[in-house]
């Protein structure tokens, strides 16, 4: 995707959300994850509720969407129950189906095994131990997968890259800054926008 335009090229996007405002600051953030996405199969954004990990995700997701033949899987996990299995979940998000002697798990694997696909998983903080052990067992049995997850702790995952979203930029206060100044600062920019 092109950063400046927005526009998506060749390859499928996937299922990502479309986003109602732009998508401000953090672009050193996005080089640093879309280097850490061609290295680590398992990429786990964390930090406090309502630092971003969502937002950087999906824009890191729709950034690179074109790297994957099969494009982006998003699956939003802040609905689904601590009772419900996490499989199948992920599979209905995906829109897959199963029976017939086939579990969610396994129409997962036989959906995403041969493909090239960037999984998003999103809000895992409530189901950690099933998000864990469902990425543990899609990175085993699919070898074109990549799972970028937002979670407020590490899933914990052997192979897993945790990275701690960083605050926006603000402005010291200890400063007067000129308010011409201030649109340099990302916080800014968000709420003024």
């Amino acid at each position: 995707m092109d950063r400046e335009s927005g526009r998506h090229h060749s390859r499928p996007q996937g299922n990502l959300p479309i986003q109602a405002s732009s998508f401000v600051g953090r672009e050193r953030e996005l080089d640093e994850l879309e280097g850490m996405l061609a290295s680590n199969r398992l990429l786990t954004l964390t930090g406090p509720g309502g630092c971003g990990k969502t937002r950087l995700a999906l824009q890191t997701a729709a950034h690179m969407a074109d790297e994957f033949e099969d494009g982006v899987g998003f699956v939003e996990l802040a609905s689904l129950s601590a009772t419900e299995p996490v499989a199948e979940g992920v599979a209905r998000a995906l829109g897959l189906r199963w029976g017939a002697g086939l579990s969610p798990a396994e129409a997962l694997v036989d959906h995403l095994g041969p493909s090239e696909t960037l999984l998003l998983l999103d809000n895992c903080e409530h189901l950690i131990e099933g998000c864990a052990g469902l990425a543990d067992a899609l990175l085993s049995s699919c070898p074109g997968l990549k799972i970028l997850a937002t979670s407020r702790e590490a899933l914990r995952v052997p192979g897993e890259r945790a990275w701690l979203v960083p605050s926006l930029s603000l402005p010291d206060t200890r400063e007067k800054v000129p308010p011409g100044q201030l649109a340099r600062h990302e916080s800014v920019r968000l709420f003024v926008e």
